[in-house]
């Protein structure tokens, strides 16, 4: 008897998407699988970190998306804008409706720079950075060569965000690059954070925060960017009570 085809809907071509649909299709070439991802290149998103640090390149955190996902693999080059779960439906931009048996569902998180003020037309100069973007990850790496002296400011917003380590890697990565070129003392590195602590697990916070001692960093909690004005190099902080 003929194994019955079972359709599988994955929308998102991030590590995520394309990691399911693969180990799915390894598992049972019976599977009907579709992927929906509108975007032609694939960004490795844990490795900017590495990027804005100098130990890697944009261009090895980047592939062809057709390169990643396998030859029998149904890809739709389209968005995804709504979901009818009740029918078993998603709607793609066009407006065309696709029908599934099962949805996987992993789009990745949606940044929104417009939350504070003046980030959007300030990113990318005036040295203000973002490893979050691809258009703008290099550019901080720019910035750390660049770097011997002043004030080094590393936020990290309140959750959720795509990584909870990141903001926290690209300091450590630029604090030892200014430890090996022997200007740690000339440049004031701070950490400032949303949240009430190094990290949400004890055993880690406990940790990193002997990280931040050895590296003589400043560390500010319950501290909110909101504002960024790159002109005059400045940052507007809202500060949580009780932190």
């Amino acid at each position: 008897m003929a194994e019955q085809q079972t359709s599988i809907l994955i929308v998102g071509g991030g590590a995520a998407g394309v990691s399911v649909a693969n180990n799915l299709r390894r598992k049972n070439k019976a599977l009907d699988i579709t992927l929906v991802e509108p975007s032609e290149k694939h960004y490795y998103q844990p490795g900017f970190t590495i990027v804005g640090g100098g130990a890697y390149t944009l261009k090895q955190a980047t592939r062809n998306q057709v390169d990643l996902i396998h030859s029998s693999i149904k890809w739709v080059k389209e968005y995804a804008v709504s979901f009818q779960p009740d029918q078993n439906q998603i709607t793609l931009q066009s407006g065309q409706i696709l029908d599934y048996d099962y949805l996987v569902v992993c789009p990745g998180l949606q940044i929104d720079f417009d939350k504070i003020e003046g980030l959007s037309d300030r990113l990318g100069k005036n040295g203000v950075c973002c490893n979050y973007s691809v258009d703008h990850v290099e550019y901080t790496w720019e910035i750390l060569q660049n770097l011997s002296s002043g004030r080094a400011l590393f936020t990290q917003p309140s959750m959720p965000i795509k990584c909870a380590g990141a903001p926290q890697k690209i300091m450590y990565l630029a604090a030892d690059r200014f430890r090996q070129q022997g200007t740690s003392e000339q440049v004031d590195v701070q950490f400032f954070n949303a949240g009430p602590a190094m990290f949400g697990i004890p055993f880690f916070a406990k940790a990193l925060s002997k990280v931040v001692q050895d590296y003589g960093i400043k560390t500010n909690f319950g501290a909110n960017l909101v504002a960024v004005n790159g002109e005059t190099k400045q940052a507007t902080f809202e500060i949580s009570d009780g932190c």
